[in-house]
Order: structure tokens, then C-alpha cells, then sequence
């Protein structure tokens, strides 16, 4: 039995997830993007400060991840775990709209054991959704915005005083069945989620040396297609006046980034989310503790490309990964969907300019932009087969991910799709949840473009994909084994799907009941192969999940579970 004040938890994409035959859980519908299950088992790192804040207040906080833990352990009992951690509050991360199904089925079956808990959700889709997701019954509190730290200080205090809760700044909640919104308030000018990752690197097993740090909250771009963009700061988030961004000051930066290099693991790999490069106290503060801690590799998200010399400053003092994103390689398609800083051609300048210095380039490109058509989106696959050929040899490995799951609500092409191209189908937080439990995951996405149908968008990732990891092999990029497998998987995908619209075309009746029920046991077996790995682009054969990531929390559900 673990008491605490705080439970926080970070829920699978859909519950139950184990043993389902009526959704495809297929290879691609998690965007491939970020090397994470379909399940969506990484957490925003902000529920590891929110943690840490809580204990720095005196008050008895945990952190579980049930999504991780449940893929390593199918045995696992979310029920029962609830069971043996009853909290005063317990908090859902619904940062990404992808966890619309999870979050609010756990948080009801931790209302159903612990009556008495108070439900809390925030991040970007509860900031967004946050009037409609207070409506649920499980749910009692939504904390909006980007730094929610002093709000929830100000949440806890309160202690479910009406009269204190009316005071508590980015707060929707419910006093006697009645919505209450205290408004969006608190928009600090300097973000204060920091880290400390001595804490988290030595939980009781070894993990593998990769950390996640935030140096700001906000964005000063503004592309069309995202949820997190200049543009749906300024609008949702509370930012209205200054630039749609803040950042760590640059002594919360340095102490976070030493954490990171005195946590007890050598040899760290960072990821350092967004454009904090971009801003000199912060990029002279960071390189100082590259230099000084000895960190082994750094990775920088380009939008513009900077100066040759200073991309040279970049990467001297580490193993430096340059993430560049011209979304497509069509400038006209690129620019409607608010990158297009750049040609192809300046692309590959700068890169001959600083390969002797670059450990080495990703570049990502996106499928399901405006104006771009399936016959456009495998000319960026030729493109990527010229980049392949022309740095054989090289550290320059391009990547093509669809869009995926949801075109994000917020976005300005969201909010408005007739001036972009684009269809809608789901709009509310409801029709993402249920969406999310449909068997084929062409139903699943929330758009489709004048240029592109729902079923073309699937049909073309599958095929680009497929295309590209054959040219990856063919430039020795990666071996014939990694190749073969992708690709086989690809081609059982893709008949699964037909066979699955086959199914939904035919007329109700015993003939359609058996088919279904056939077609339920290949995705039973599909499914349970799915989620036994972990695949993406960037790491295309799993290596199982023996070594722990930085969200891993299996230890302290031992200690949960074998307590008495």
C-alpha cells in the first residue's frame, strides 16, 4: 500500500489495449515519427517536474507510467495497482489528443475504487477541450495552460474550499454539478518545469543514457498544421502579448543539463525539444555544460537554417544530430504548411557545408500537407532516394511520416479547413475518443485534403515508406534484414487492410458475422506481434524492452505491488 496526496499517471492511447480483435493497432498509425508503440507509451516530461515540484511542497507525489508498464508486463492489473495507491488527487496527462480514450477510462475506474479522489487532467488537448472534458463524470478538474506548476501549488492548497478553489488561476472545474471556468490567468514570461534527472536515472535499474529536456513552452512559428504552433499559443494558451514562447532562464537550463550529466549514466544522449538554440543565453549556457560535463550527443531541431559558422559552434562540443524539417521537398507544398524557409538546394548547401562537423542529419518529411497529392508525395521519396545516393556513405538518413493520428484541433488548419483544403471529421473530444476504437485506422484520422482522401493518405504512407526503406537498403543505409522485415510487414499490413474493407462493405448478415469473426483472430494475432516491439523508422527492428527508457517506472510498481 503506497499513501499518497498526488497520483500521476500517464494512460495508454486506448484501455484495454491487450486482447483486442476489434482494433487494428497496425504499423504506420502511430505516425512513426518518434519511436514509440501504437499505444503512445512515452509521457510528456513535464509529469516528471510536476512530480518533483509536488514533493518540493511537502507533499507525498508518484509518478507511474501504466502504459509503459503494461506492454512490459501483459499480466499487469490496473485495478489492482489502483487498489493499493489511494491519493487525495490524481492527475492524467492529456497532453496529446491520442490519449482521449485512456485517460478518461482510467481515471474512471480510479473514481469507481477511490470515490472520494479528486480526478485532475491537463496539457495541450484538456487546455484546448478543457469546457467539454470538466463534463465527464469522472473527471473534476482541468488545470489549462503551458506552466501549470503554481496553479497546481494553488489547486492542492485549496484542499476542495469552493471559496479557494474560485481563486485558483487556469482552473475549470465543477461546484455542485455546475461548470466553473476561473479563466486562463497565469501566463508566466519564463517556464519553470525543470528536471532533476539525478532523480529519475537512479530509480533502481539501469536505463538506457537518453533524456528529454524542455528548454521553453510556445513557439515563434507558425505552421499550419500544428497544435503547439506561434499561432495557437497566442490563442489557447495565454499568451497574448510578446512573442508566443518563454523559455528556462539560463540558470535553470545549466542546472538541469548538469542533472543530466551527474545522474550516473555515462555516455548521455539529449534531446533538446524546439528552437532554444535560437537564443543566445541559452545556447552559451548549454555549450558550456556540453564542454565542461562531458554530454555525449545532442540533438538540434532546425526550422531556419543557421549560419555555417555557427552551426560549426553547434556541434564542436558534442556528437551533434541536426533534425531538419522542410516537410516537403516541393517549396510550394512546404510553404502552405508554414515551413518553406528554404529550398532544397540551400538544404543541400548547408549540409556540404557542415558534414565534417555534424555527427549526423535527419530530415523529415510529412505526408498529408496542403496541396500535396500521392503522385507529390512519391517524388519526396525520389527526392530522399537523390539525398540517399548523393551522401551514400554518410550520416544523412531522410524520414517521410504521415501525419497521424489527428490532425491537431487548434491548428490553423483546424480551425479553418475550407481555406486550407482540408475536411474535418471529428471535432469534439468525444469523437476523437471513439475514433480511437475503430478497426480500421483510416477511420481514426480526423481529416482529409482536396488533393488526398483518407484511404489515399494510408494507402500512400504505407507505399512511400515501403519505397524508402528499400532505397535506404539499396544505399547500404541499413542491412537486407532490417529491409526485408520492414517491408514484409508493410505488405501484411496492407492485406489486412483490403480484407478489412472488404468487410465493411458487405451487407449485414451470417456471411459478414463470420468473415468478422475470422478477421477478428488475424488481428488478434497482428496485434499481439505489433505490441511485442517497438518499430520505427529511425530504429526499424526492436530490440526488445530490456533496457529501460527514462519513463519507465517498472521499479516502483514492484515496490507498489509487493508491499504489504
Amino acid at each position: 500500500m503506497l499513501e499518497l496526496d498526488l497520483l500521476l499517471v500517464h494512460a495508454p492511447s486506448v484501455h484495454e489495449f491487450r486482447d483486442r480483435s476489434d482494433i487494428l493497432f497496425a504499423y504506420l498509425s502511430n505516425s512513426d515519427s518518434v519511436h514509440v508503440s501504437p499505444i503512445f507509451e512515452m509521457p510528456p516530461v513535464g509529469m516528471l517536474a510536476l512530480e518533483q515540484h509536488v514533493k518540493k511542497l511537502g507533499l507525498r507525489a508518484g509518478f507511474f507510467n501504466v502504459a509503459s508498464r503494461i506492454l512490459r508486463d501483459p499480466g499487469f492489473s490496473v485495478e489492482a495497482f489502483f487498489e493499493r495507491v489511494p491519493a487525495r488527487w490524481v492527475g492524467f496527462d492529456l497532453h496529446w489528443l491520442v490519449h482521449a480514450h485512456g485517460a478518461l477510462a482510467l481515471a474512471e475506474i480510479y473514481k469507481k475504487i477511490h470515490p472520494r479522489a479528486k480526478t485532475l487532467f491537463g496539457g495541450i488537448t484538456a487546455t484546448f477541450f478543457h469546457d467539454e472534458l470538466v463534463r465527464y463524470p469522472a473527471v473534476d478538474y482541468v488545470l489549462r495552460g503551458y506552466d501549470t506548476l503554481a496553479p497546481l501549488d494553488a489547486l492542492l492548497r485549496a484542499d476542495d474550499d469552493p471559496v479557494k478553489l474560485a481563486k485558483v488561476p487556469n482552473l475549470t472545474w465543477k461546484e455542485s454539478g455546475e461548470v466553473r471556468d476561473n479563466g486562463l490567468t497565469y501566463a508566466p514570461r519564463s517556464y519553470g518545469a525543470s528536471v532533476d534527472w539525478s532523480q529519475v536515472h537512479v530509480r533502481g535499474r539501469p536505463r538506457q543514457p537518453y533524456t528529454l529536456v524542455i528548454p521553453q513552452a510556445g513557439c515563434e512559428y507558425a505552421c499550419t498544421w500544428c497544435g503547439g504552433s506561434r499561432r495557437f499559443f497566442k490563442k489557447y494558451m495565454g499568451l497574448t502579448t510578446g512573442p508566443a514562447r518563454v523559455h528556462k532562464p539560463a540558470a535553470a537550463l545549466r542546472e538541469e543539463l548538469v542533472s543530466i550529466a551527474r545522474s550516473g549514466a555515462s555516455g548521455h544522449t539529449v534531446t533538446m525539444i524546439d528552437f532554444w538554440h535560437e537564443y543566445p543565453e541559452l545556447f552559451d549556457t548549454a555549450s558550456e555544460v556540453f564542454l565542461d560535463e562531458h554530454l555525449k550527443c545532442v540533438h538540434y531541431s532546425l526550422h531556419r537554417l543557421p549560419t555555417v559558422e555557427k552551426a560549426i559552434r553547434m556541434a564542436r562540443p558534442v556528437k551533434a544530430v541536426f533534425e531538419l524539417s522542410p516537410d516537403s521537398h516541393d517549396l510550394e507544398v512546404a510553404i502552405a504548411s508554414g515551413r518553406g524557409k528554404y529550398t532544397m538546394d540551400e538544404m543541400e548547401a548547408f549540409i556540404d557545408a557542415t558534414i565534417g562537423h555534424v555527427y549526423s542529419f535527419e530530415i523529415y518529411f510529412m505526408i498529408g500537407l496542403p496541396k500535396q497529392t500521392p503522385a507529390g508525395v512519391l517524388e519526396t521519396v525520389d527526392y530522399c532516394q537523390h539525398l540517399l545516393r548523393k551522401y551514400r556513405g554518410k550520416n544523412v538518413v531522410p524520414f517521410i511520416c504521415p501525419m497521424l493520428p489527428f490532425l491537431d484541433p487548434g491548428s490553423e488548419i483546424s480551425d479553418e479547413p475550407e481555406r486550407f483544403g482540408y475536411t474535418i471529421f471529428h471535432r469534439t473530444l468525444e469523437d476523437h475518443r471513439r475514433a480511437l476504437c475503430s478497426l480500421n485506422w483510416k477511420d481514426r484520422l480526423n481529416f482529409e485534403t482536396r488533393w488526398m482522401t483518407r484511404a489515399e493518405l494510408v494507402d500512400t504512407s504505407y507505399e512511400a515508406v515501403r519505397r524508402l526503406t528499400l532505397h535506404k537498403h539499396e544505399h547500404r543505409l541499413i542491412p537486407e534484414l532490417f529491409a526485408r522485415t520492414v517491408v514484409s510487414l508493410i505488405d501484411k499490413t496492407r492485406d489486412l487492410l483490403r480484407d478489412i474493407e472488404a468487410l465493411e462493405a458487405m451487407p449485414a448478415g451470417d456471411p459478414r458475422e463470420a468473415r468478422r469473426a475470422a478477421i477478428g483472430e488475424r488481428v488478434l494475432a497482428y496485434n499481439a506481434a505489433q505490441l511485442a516491439n517497438v518499430r520505427s523508422q529511425q530504429r526499424p527492428v526492436d530490440f526488445g524492452f530490456s533496457a529501460q527508457q527514462w519513463f519507465d517506472t517498472d521499479d516502483a510498481f514492484d515496490r507498489v505491488m509487493s508491499s504489504d
